[in-house]
């Protein structure tokens, strides 16, 4: 139906009702249909099958270093920035935001160093992912101070490479001790060598 000629898939595939199908019976398939079929085998490393799921549990646990070495590049988030409440530029320390779409690895909440990537160029960002409690957030977000950037960035496309988990999400007594938390995350950033 869709004219294929060739299929390839993983040593753990399964598909079709409760995941009966199989490597062996898709490669079984193709061969009666006249069709290719590769079947990859595990790719180790350290002795680790590499898998979604394995690169997930890390994400999941906060383990970014580890993460980017299975996936062979840093764990990304990207979109579009949108508006948030203004807070940051009230305290000196103006974000970009995006919103979590459904569905992605839930990370740990908290602040992380970055990359980030505008159509301005690069960046060091400290990236706050979480719901804000100082402020009485809700709803789980992506704000992102990008160092040493001026400008407008609504609208345009922002993607991140989570380079470092710096600290838990946490709830500051007042707006002021957020602002010097930041700044101390921000100098932390800065510290760090070039390539993470």
């Amino acid at each position: 139906r869709y004219g294929a000629s060739h299929v390839v898939c993983g040593h753990d595939f399964h598909f079709g009702r409760r995941g009966e199908g199989n490597p062996q019976r898709l490669a079984d398939r193709c061969r009666a249909l006249g069709l290719g079929c590769d079947v990859i085998p595990p790719v180790k490393l350290d002795g680790v099958v590499v898998s979604s799921t394995y690169i997930r549990t890390l994400l999941e646990r906060g383990d970014l270093e580890q993460a980017a070495r299975f996936l062979g590049h840093r764990h990304r988030l990207s979109g579009t920035v949108v508006s948030g409440r203004h807070l940051g530029r009230t305290i000196g320390i103006p974000t970009a935001n995006l919103t979590l779409p459904e569905g992605l690895v839930r990370l740990p909440y908290g602040v992380y160093a970055c990359r980030a990537m505008v159509p301005a160029g690069v960046y060091r960002a400290v990236t706050n992912i979480g719901v804000r409690p100082t402020v009485n957030g809700r709803t789980p977000t992506v704000e992102s101070w990008l160092l040493d950037y001026e400008g407008d960035l609504y609208g345009q496309p922002l993607r991140l490479e989570l380079c470092r988990f710096l600290r838990p999400e946490q709830k500051f007594p007042s707006l002021e001790t957020l602002r010097q938390a930041i700044l101390d995350n921000a100098r932390t950033v800065r510290e760090l060598p070039e390539e993470g």
